[in-house]
């Protein structure tokens, strides 16, 4: 099967508006967690949330031609902002005329454009704006990709998801590159209001909003939505190499499972969280001596951040103790479908530049949760190979693992 490498990286977060920007201010543990501004949340349960700035947003659609714009969501607009850092940065190759058929994008959404219940009006557009495909869609239409063009919604597991059907679009030789990642703009009420109802998230209003999303903490209660987008250009390794491209690290395979438990609920021990990680393992010809980092999915829940620390120490065994593990939820708040992808993108740029950013919030630590969360500040250590966890909603487990590109 063909070998993968990533040659371009995209970001949009509540912390920055570009990979290089996104990346400098997770190192130094900045959150982008703060009072909401894009409504006015007076009697609502949800004050915060990891929220790109309105005036940035409204630029982003600005970019796009007129009919792009007037046709389509924030969640595109993101999409579309991200996927360009990437494909720029991998030198637009997939302009050439002999790739642009053997290029594609799978976008994976959670979400895409919640509507409210009530209170809307409809029209032309209304379809075309919501459906999660919209995204990809837009993509090929604007940059005139013409390869495999898909999209993918499994809850928080999208955006994983996307760039493992991507990886396989490649190494089975069906593309030469692929552009994935995922998206997700769900800081809005109706949104915030079901997860408020869910008892998902952290509804506190007497918290210091930057301090509300505490992974692995035993004061932590739950999780802080945010919204973002990431997106990797994947190549074909031999591709890459013949036309003196900037490889920033390869994709060496992922896991995907089901728990096959429960609608929300993480199945018992972490069953399905471990497997992914098996897998993904397994498909990389990776042992795990050779993993040096993991960003955890670490959602802030009691159940979650128990369960996934039960499942590294099961898949790791001893060498467990040995793993750098953070979670950029702490400052972005969650994703949705942007999460795993943003991650994603985060774990490339740490392969990339030797450093681990940190957990913040972690003050009073879990006696359950007892592995090395790169407490509050960052770490640079040479990382060889390392993986990205991403687990959603109805049981959806993906698990990517990078490693350096000289091999090993």
């Amino acid at each position: 099967m063909k070998r993968v490498v990533v040659t371009g990286v995209g970001l949009i977060t509540s912390v920055g508006l570009d990979a290089e920007t996104s990346f400098a201010s997770l190192v130094a543990g900045k959150s982008g967690i703060a009072r909401l501004k894009s409504y006015d949340p007076t009697g609502e349960k949800v004050l915060v949330g990891g929220e790109v700035k309105p005036e940035d947003v409204e630029k982003m659609g600005e970019a796009l031609p007129q009919e792009a714009r007037d046709r389509s969501s924030r969640f595109v607009h993101f999409a579309m902002k991200a996927g360009r850092e990437a494909l720029a940065q991998s030198g637009n190759f997939h302009k050439e005329p002999k790739v642009a058929e053997r290029f594609g994008v799978v976008t994976g959404v959670g979400y895409g454009a919640p509507m409210p219940s009530t209170g809307y009006k409809v029209g032309p557009t209304t379809i075309i704006k919501a459906m999660p495909n919209a995204a990809a869609a837009w993509m090929a239409i604007l940059e005139g990709i013409r390869g495999p063009n898909m999209s993918c919604s499994t809850a928080c597991a999208s955006g994983a998801h996307a760039i493992g059907v991507a990886f396989d679009q490649i190494r089975l030789g069906r593309a030469v590159g692929m552009l994935a990642g995922g998206v997700d703009t769900v800081v809005t009420r109706d949104v915030m209001r079901s997860f408020a109802w869910l008892r998902a998230v952290n509804s506190a209003k007497d918290e210091d909003p930057t301090k509300m999303s505490r992974p692995f903490d035993k004061t932590r209660r739950g999780f802080v939505l945010g919204e973002g987008a990431g997106f990797l250009v994947l190549e074909e390794r031999e591709h890459a190499l013949s036309r003196g491209a900037n490889i920033l690290a390869e994709m060496r395979g992922w896991g995907a499972c089901s728990d096959a438990h429960h609608i929300v609920a993480v199945a018992p021990e972490g069953t399905g969280m471990a497997q992914a990680m098996r897998m993904a393992l397994e498909d990389s010809s990776l042992p795990p001596e050779a993993v040096d980092y993991i960003s955890a999915h670490g959602t802030s829940t009691p159940m979650n951040d128990r369960l996934e620390t039960h499942a590294i120490r099961t898949v790791f065994g001893k060498h467990a103790d040995n793993l750098l593990i953070s979670s950029q939820k702490s400052m972005l708040g969650h994703a949705m479908g942007g999460a795993g992808s943003v991650e994603a993108a985060v774990t490339v740029l740490t392969l990339a530049k030797g450093i681990a950013t940190p957990t913040i919030n972690l003050q009073n630590p879990d006696p359950e949760c007892d592995l090395d969360y790169v407490p509050n500040e960052a770490r640079k250590k040479p990382i060889r190979a390392a993986i990205s966890n991403s687990f959603g909603f109805g049981g959806h487990d993906s698990v990517i693992a990078f490693a350096q590109p000289n091999g090993i």
